[in-house]
């Protein structure tokens, strides 16, 4: 069956297209009299506008990119991200769609592979950018002219690319926040387990050494550059740990799913969390949440993140030529029930299992 047109609304109506284009858009003359007869000859033909044409007349898509990059997928920070831009960005008239990218940091920005969506011209206004991303994709970018708002921490290069159009979330006093409270609960060996060969763990191992150096206390670091996955990273740096003299009496794990592979050791080892070792992770997500009892970690507040960027880029795409200075948001430690002060003495089972 035939959708019925812009024509057939007109010949209905008795009007001129223009005017159905006028009453339709509430913009220019037409007097009530005509503007009832169109409405009555819609509702009649069950007409529905074209959103595409009324996009290309404004020369804009209404639609933003939630683009991935170098990840195989989207863990529950992104996605909790992604949810809060799409609310924002949902009540001012914006569709958002995702889409991943891969790419090597050191691809020349003209043979960069961009992905469909963003190489054809048009398909969306401006692009949200989470995961890791490097300067040439930025670059290949501000080459097309397509806007953009990244987040910071995961972006792998000289500083000053993300002192504009960023958001960050403040790591490195997250993770010293953490420590501060370890020692208030009277820990004086805290270890801290993560590849720093990562630059997002390395701001956080440097979190760890500044709270460290104030309380006068020396580290216990596994660092190691083990191409494992997080949760085995987890998993065989608490067995090193385990192994010294004086094992630690808290660890602080890079992230929350490297905190849950430092558990499993710990369990299959009868180390009772937080008695005998206290344990503090960071993310806050969801994938660790069945964890009991519950684990203390740093939040970085992943619905602000994904809101503020959306509203950013909605404040570039209305002025496009506007470069924002980045914005940065602090973290907050979530004080649950992995850590208590520490034990008299740690009762080790000296078998891997």
């Amino acid at each position: 069956m035939r959708l019925p047109t812009i024509k057939d609304v007109a010949r209905r109506a008795g009007v001129s297209t223009a005017t159905v284009s006028r009453v339709l858009n509430d913009s220019g003359y037409f007097d009530p009299e005509t503007g009832r007869a169109v409405q009555t000859a819609v509702a009649a033909l069950g007409y529905r506008r074209n959103i595409h044409w009324k996009r290309l007349a404004r020369n804009a898509s209404d639609t933003i990119c939630f683009l991935l990059g170098n990840r195989e997928s989207l863990n529950s920070m992104q996605v909790r991200m992604l949810v809060a831009a799409e609310r924002v960005l949902a009540e001012a008239g914006y569709d958002l769609v995702f889409a991943p990218c891969r790419y090597g940091p050191n691809t020349p920005v003209s043979r960069l592979p961009l992905p469909r969506i963003i190489a054809q011209q048009g398909s969306v206004d401006g692009l949200i950018l989470a995961g890791v991303h490097h300067g040439n994709f930025l670059a290949a970018l501000r080459h097309i002219k397509l806007r953009y708002v990244i987040l910071g921490n995961t972006f792998i290069g000289p500083k000053e690319a993300i002192k504009k159009d960023a958001v960050v979330y403040d790591d490195i006093a997250g993770v010293d926040d953490a420590v501060q409270y370890l020692i208030r609960l009277g820990h004086r060996r805290v270890a801290f387990v993560g590849n720093t060969d990562l630059p997002w763990f390395r701001r956080r191992f440097n979190g760890y050494r500044r709270a460290l150096s104030r309380a006068g206390l020396e580290s216990q670091t596994v660092a190691e550059s083990w191409q494992v996955s997080h949760i085995e990273y987890g998993r065989l740096a608490a067995a090193e740990l385990l192994r010294r003299d004086q094992p630690p009496t808290a660890i602080v794990a890079a992230n929350d799913e490297v905190a849950g592979g430092v558990w499993k050791t710990l369990v299959s080892r009868g180390i009772a969390i937080p008695r005998d070792i206290s344990l503090v992770g960071f993310g806050d997500r969801e994938e660790v949440s069945m964890l009991e009892p519950s684990l203390t970690t740093v939040s970085v507040f992943q619905d602000k993140l994904g809101a503020e960027m959306a509203r950013m880029l909605m404040q570039k795409l209305a002025r496009p030529s506007l470069r924002l200075p980045s914005r940065t948001f602090p973290c907050q430690l979530l004080e649950r029930n992995s850590c208590a002060p520490p034990a008299a003495g740690l009762r080790l089972v000296a078998t891997d299992r």
